[in-house]
């Protein structure tokens, strides 16, 4: 989903830790795994990237600290417990099953989701109350496990280093944070950079892919996998309803050329052609959780009370 980073670290962004369910909550059960050939789901390569290890934590703590406000936390635990649960377990049908992450929930009003890299992956209030089912929650987790899986960030932003200023290699976070300011600052000096690097279009490629990815992670873990297409489209009804739809139209056309994330009609159509490659199960089948109608009536109570 959408970040609010300058130029360029909006490029690279791409969204409770995990904390032991709340007794106050009905025991959450995962779906039925499907056991499936996935023979079309994206595999990640390693590629160019100097964010490995210790060093990819560097890099998340940077982002977040450039980027403060959006990754506060909930106080809620129950709520985070819940996400928390249901990001676990579709880690386990991920390319690195074994890979540690945090689930955030964060404070954010605005539906959002993003990945920071180095397993650390959050999911905004605004997010909660947009998702209509477990099924369609579980694909934008997915999306942002992909991102993370697939290294989007660390990726993005070792390119950007070495076209903007030449660097190979960091050594410390010190040193990374002030690589990041070199980095803006020269983007801020030569705008044109930024502009030749959205029309190339390495954001949007690295969305359809974390989509790819998430429509069959969400799968093979149990889910609808049409639902991610069902949530990106009622988001982009929002947005119409909000700007009206002769400039959400023209927003369209800028995000086809320009923008990080390509028209959710191209999403939705990438999406769709998915499904050829697996049985689906009915367009309107989703996973009846329990659980995710707790966590709704939590949050309904968080938003009356701010508990």
């Amino acid at each position: 989903m959408k970040t609010r980073l300058t130029i360029a670290l909006t490029l690279l962004l791409l969204t409770a830790s995990l904390v032991p369910a709340q007794t106050t909550n009905p025991t959450w059960q995962p779906p039925v795994p499907r056991k499936a050939l996935t023979l079309f789901a994206p595999k990640p390569i390693d590629g160019n990237n100097i964010f490995k290890g210790e060093k990819e934590v560097w890099l998340s703590d940077a982002l977040e600290e450039l980027d403060g406000g959006v990754f506060n936390e909930i106080e809620n635990r129950e709520i985070s417990a819940y996400v928390a649960q249901v990001g676990a377990n579709l880690t386990l049908y991920s390319a690195k099953p074994r890979r540690t992450y945090t689930f955030i929930v964060t404070t954010d009003d605005r539906p959002d989701a993003m990945s920071s890299g180095a397993g650390r992956i959050y999911v905004s209030l605004g997010m909660l109350r947009l998702a209509q089912t477990e099924d369609e929650l579980a694909g934008i987790i997915a999306h942002e496990i992909i991102h993370d899986v697939f290294a989007h960030s660390p990726k993005a932003l070792t390119r950007q280093m070495f076209w903007m200023t030449g660097t190979r290699k960091v050594s410390s976070p010190v040193e990374l944070r002030n690589k990041l300011e070199q980095l803006l600052a020269e983007y801020q000096k030569k705008p044109i950079a930024s502009f030749s690097e959205q029309l190339i279009g390495f954001a949007r490629f690295d969305e359809l892919e974390a989509d790819r990815g998430a429509f069959y992670l969400s799968y093979k873990a149990g889910y609808n996998p049409q639902a991610l297409a069902m949530i990106l489209e009622r988001y982009e009804q929002e947005q119409k309803e909000d700007v009206g739809k002769s400039e959400y139209r023209w927003g369209q056309v800028y995000a086809l050329f320009l923008g990080n994330h390509p028209p959710t009609a191209q999403r939705s159509l990438a999406l769709s052609w998915e499904s050829n490659f697996v049985e689906l199960p009915a367009k309107n089948s989703f996973y009846r959780s329990v659980a995710f109608d707790a966590m709704k009536r939590s949050l309904a109570l968080l938003d009356q009370t701010g508990k």
